[in-house]
């Protein structure tokens, strides 16, 4: 690369125009990119939901859940069957391997899921099968309120807000929660239809069969050509009273002998609260790969014109808004990139004391930084929390490169008295090489990150990648502006006392700089006091380094075996905690809580959490999603921005859990808002699974489990999904006398089914509108069994038989729901970490408690969830880590030409490690995947210093110095680099140090280890590296070493002459 060097300060337009060319296309590229929280990745993951109406989460698991699993199981590339079996739903989970084609795995479970469809209950809905799509999040959450019913409340909702949102583009999906839609009930009384001798089979057929329109052709007259259409639709909802159900004797049987019909609602199995009053909630989620802050921007001005037509006593509000947290994140990361950057500049110019080298070597930094923007946009990523944090992180990397190149140059200008053009050449070509393996060495620490295997390197890859080309453009620049602009702008200080015209525009350009200034300059910015005063210092120190290396030795080794203890004691987690102003509660009442009994309660809870500081809202949702459990809701908490109140969201936390402390009898939790929703994910930071035959037993030993995870004190929300203990009436069906009857069992659960779960008849028409309409037994049969008693089902000997005949009943109580991992029943329990707490403290503790239990054979355990990942990311970073050792030493194997010298320089490295983790510790952060990347971040600048140190000493001794000289000479001279390049990454690091905004606790996490670590390592890396030089030089002489060396050069030797031989032989015969 130092070719480029010369050719660009002889070609200054040429050099110009190179970095001009990456700066134009990156800043054109800028505009293009989109906004998100975090990159876009494809989880394989294929959910199908089949709906049974009324059915238990026994029959759903055996009818229809286990029919779905047999055939999905046979899918190539599954990682994890799982599945839920509730009252009426099962829902299948088929999660692929990473590698798997999503659309390829969509197509194999739909074709699977066709061919179960004829085996299942007839009265089941079509399944569904969908893609788990993290993309498409929700971005807004609107409520509506009104003083009108809820039904009206979401016939507004869906006409005036939701049909006229979908037409934005980039709007995906859009839920209503607690609204009540509305339906056509036909409510019948079965002691009217005994009376009249019907079935509820014959009236639900009448419905159908009488609401029907089918094609009826066309009159052909000559000329002339008239459709003909046979008005069979009901017109009038008040009409479905006038359809025959069945004639008795010569009377026609009609809907309203046995009943009545009525224009409702169906019934309300969800209900939402905003700060205490009814509300409907409209969640909005985008569409994949589509911008979010710009689709949210959209659906806000289009919202302010909606606003204007809603009815008197409406209100509309936007409860939670995405794209506000990520607008404030990017743009806290784009005000600490600009202010990384300026305090890197700041320590430059501490160093140089010149704004002409300032400016030279500043301009790497928004250089790179735009030029990258070229890359992610070629490479489909988008402006996320990622991908900044990378840029931000690389503004005190890129300048490294620059600071040494000119650095050096200035040292040849102020030491050799060479002319600037002349020293910008040599200069470059002397420390060429040695930049050119810190840049390659340090793209080898992050090209691992964009190639690491497992959900946590489909997440990190986008940053792995953009640090890389980062770190590339800057060797670009440091080759080429750089060199070009020194030999222009540096100037001889002998010569500017005879340059009055040129020291006037210099002034100028410098931006006023007095005489004083300059001539402090004259003297040479190694000569200033405080660095002379720290030059004198560091020699005595290495001085006495190498007179007591096996002290050093000691010490180093001292500090790695460290490691251990401090590891042990510092906290560790999947991701770090960040403030985003929001939380959610989950609540869940005991098994018989009706919807307005669990809303009640929770709405009770909400209150007093509204009355904490800092929270300005609550949002209860009971009932709601597709499980429509009632028993069970959220409540959303909104707090006000980090800068307007005294407490920090984790502290508000653990306040709303103090308070739920007072009601013992709900299960609850207090968490983050979900990223994203769906495909059987949930949000909890422990997930331990225990999987087995016998339900029983699986509800004793994770009893057992979860009263150990209990007494951990890092573990709070502690929880189980096996919920039990759900009333029930169990009827007992007599076979025989059915049978003696006439009385197919099929039809008694059909009969049950419609008049007790309600079935849908037929549709009703207005407009483009269609209404469900549902037949069903009215309430008072539907309240205990003395009314299922009296309800009747169809016989072939006696034309009906009442219930009460056939069946006896008796009370139970049976699973809210069923899980299986694997085709296997399983129970998860979860517990999140305290703030400050250890994941690693709650798996370590269950763990050995299971090693205890000796569960029996057939009983299997694991982690899901984010333990999971945790335990893969552990992985993944540590083959990273192998992965950049090697690359590393394959870079300074090639620079050095020797197998000795990059050991001295690895060897160092986990020197770093201690710091890093004292650092964290000391700032109250713990381990996780961004402190992982902040750990290679670490590897790679603590490498720089040492190629630094070792390439000037091996020149040194080249011309002839002596060891133990060129030592002492080589790490004098490199001090002012390292302390320049190191000082400007911690003073760019500095904004991510204290943030206190968005994403702050993904910053400090990774800016506390990078700079708490080099800070600290520094002094004993600076003095480490020179006497790992001397041992390992001394090592070399041994006959061993001096044998392997010359078996490599014959081996690679020979090779090069070989090759050599070839070319020429080929360049010949041309």
């Amino acid at each position: 690369m130092q070719w480029l060097a010369e050719v660009c300060v002889k070609r200054p337009v040429f050099a110009t125009m190179l970095i001009l060319s990456l700066v134009v296309v990156g800043m054109f590229s800028f505009f293009s990119l989109g906004v998100d929280l975090f990159p876009k990745i494809d989880f394989p993951t294929i959910t199908v939901t089949v709906v049974n109406p009324g059915a238990s989460p026994e029959e759903i698991e055996t009818e229809i859940t286990e029919l779905v699993e047999e055939s999905v199981n046979t899918i190539s590339g599954i990682d994890e069957l799982r599945s839920s079996s509730i009252e009426g739903i099962s829902r299948v989970f088929v999660q692929f391997v990473l590698e798997k084609d999503v659309e390829v795995a969509f197509n194999e479970v739909q074709q699977k899921v066709q061919n179960v469809i004829p085996r299942l209950p007839t009265t089941a809905e079509q399944p569904t099968v969908l893609k788990l799509d993290t993309d498409a999040a929700p971005v807004l959450r609107i409520t509506l309120s009104g003083t009108d019913s809820v039904r009206n409340v979401t016939e507004v909702a869906k006409k005036s807000i939701k049909e006229r949102i979908e037409s934005i583009s980039g709007v995906g999906q859009i839920t209503l929660v607690g609204g009540q839609e509305r339906q056509i009930n036909v409510w019948v009384d079965p002691d009217k239809m005994r009376s009249y001798n019907i079935t509820p089979p014959e009236v639900t057929n009448a419905l159908r069969i009488q609401n029907i329109e089918f094609p009826s052709g066309r009159l052909d007259e000559g000329a002339k050509e008239t459709s003909v259409r046979t008005l069979g639709k009901v017109q009038q909802a008040q009409d479905f009273n006038e359809v025959v159900v069945a004639t008795r004797g010569e009377y026609p049987v009609k809907v309203k002998d046995i009943g009545y019909v009525e224009d409702g609602a169906e019934e309300l199995r969800s209900e939402s609260r905003l700060n205490g009053k009814p509300a409907v909630t409209l969640i909005v989620a985008k569409q994949s790969g589509q911008n979010t802050v710009a689709v949210a921007r959209e659906i806000k001005v289009r919202l302010a014109e909606i606003t204007q037509g809603l009815p008197p006593g409406y209100e509309m509000r936007i409860i939670a808004d995405n794209s506000i947290f990520i607008e404030n994140a990017v743009a806290s990361l784009n005000e600490h990139l600009i202010l990384g950057s300026i305090f890197a500049c700041i320590v430059i110019f501490f160093f140089l004391w010149s704004f002409r080298s300032t400016f030279i070597a500043s301009l790497a930094i928004p250089t790179s930084i735009i030029a990258t923007f070229g890359l992610m946009l070629a490479m489909g990523y988008t402006l996320n929390s990622i991908t900044m944090l990378a840029l931000t992180l690389m503004v005190g990397i890129v300048v490294d490169d620059a600071i040494i190149v000119l650095e050096n140059i200035y040292r040849f200008v102020e030491e050799k008295g060479m002319d600037p053009y002349q020293a910008a050449i040599e200069g470059t070509r002397d420390i060429g090489l040695a930049v050119l393996a810190t840049t390659l060495s340090l793209m080898a620490v992050f090209v691992p990150i964009g190639f690491m295997q497992g959900i946590v390197g489909r997440f990190m890859s986008s940053f792995g990648l953009t640090a890389s080309f980062a770190v590339a453009v800057s060797l670009i620049v440091s080759f080429s502006l750089t060199p070009m602009l020194a030999a222009r702008l540096i100037k001889q200080k002998h010569l500017k006392k005879k340059q009055d015209e040129a020291f006037i525009s210099d002034v100028n350009l410098d931006g006023g700089l007095g005489k004083n200034t300059e001539q402090k300059e004259d003297l040479g910015s190694k000569e200033s006091r405080w660095f002379a005063w720290l030059l004198d210092r560091y020699t005595g120190l290495l001085r006495f380094s190498m007179g007591h290396r096996w002290l050093i030795v000691t010490l180093c080794v001292l500090v790695f075996f460290s490691i251990f203890p401090l590891f042990y004691f510092v906290g560790k987690n999947f991701l770090p905690v960040d403030d985003q102003s929001q939380y959610e509660v989950s609540f869940r009442a005991p098994e018989g809580y009706s919807l307005g009994a669990t809303s009640l309660a929770m709405e009770r809870i909400a209150s007093e959490i509204r009355q904490m500081p800092g929270v300005t809202d609550t949002l209860t949702t009971a009932g709601g999603g597709q499980d429509q459990v009632v028993n069970s809701g959220t409540i959303y908490v909104k707090l006000s921005d980090i800068a307007d109140r005294a407490r920090s969201q984790e502290d508000l936390m653990s306040a709303t859990r103090d308070l739920l402390s007072n009601y013992p009898d709900f299960r609850t939790g207090v968490q983050q808002v979900q990223a994203f929703s769906g495909g059987g994910f949930r949000n909890a930071n422990v997930q331990f699974l225990i999987a087995g035959p016998d339900l029983k037993k699986l509800e004793e030993y994770s009893a057992l489990i979860l009263e150990r995870m209990r007494s951990v004190p890092d573990a709070v929300d502690v929880d189980s999904t096996l919920i039990s203990g759900k009333p029930e009436v169990q009827l007992a069906i007599n076979r025989q006398l059915a049978a003696d009857l006439g009385v197919r069992i099929g039809d008694i659960s059909q009969a049950l089914n419609t008049l007790v779960a309600g079935q849908d008849a037929t549709t009703f028409n207005i407009g483009t509108d269609q209404y469900d309409v549902v037949v069903r037994a009215v309430q008072k049969y539907r309240t205990d069994y003395e009314g299922l008693s009296r309800m009747v089902v169809p016989s072939s000997k006696v034309g009906w038989v009442t219930l009460d005949r056939l069946v006896t009943p008796r009370e139970g109580t049976g699973p809210s729901s069923i899980e299986r991992t694997n085709r296997q029943r399983q129970v998860t329990l979860l517990a999140n970490t305290r703030p400050g707490g250890s994941a690693t403290s709650i798996t370590s503790a269950i763990d050995q408690y299971v090693r205890d239990l000796k569960l029996p054979s057939g009983y299997t355990t694991g982690y899901v969830g984010q333990s999971k990942e945790m335990g893969k990311a552990g992985f993944y970073f540590l083959l990273a880590f192998a992965l950049s050792f090697i690359f590393m030493y394959i870079v300074l194997a090639s620079q050095f030409e020797s197998f000795i010298h990059p050991v001295t320089i690895l060897l160092t490295l986990p020197l770093a490690v201690p710091f890093g983790i004292l650092s964290l510790l000391i700032a109250g952060q713990t381990v996780n995947i961004f402190s992982g990347l902040g750990l290679l971040l670490l590897f790679g600048i603590v490498k720089k210093n040492a190629i630094l140190q070792i390439d000037h000493t091996n020149n040194l001794r080249a011309e002839g110095m002596s060891r133990y000289d060129a030592i002492i000479q080589a790490n004098r001279d490199r001090l002012r680099p390292i302390l320049m390049t190191t000082l400007a990454l911690v003073a760019g690091m500095i904004p991510l140090v204290l943030s206190t905004g968005a994403g702050s606790g993904t910053n400090r996490s990774i800016g506390v280890l990078v700079v708490g670590g080099q800070s600290l390592c520094l002094l004993l890396t600076l003095l480490a590296v020179p006497v790992f030089y001397s041992i390992f030089d001394d090592l070399s002489e041994l006959r061993i070493f001096q044998r392997i060396g010359r078996f490599s050069e014959w081996l690679f030797g020979g090779f090069r002459r070989r090759l050599a031989g070839a070319t020429s032989s080929l360049v010949g015969k041309q």
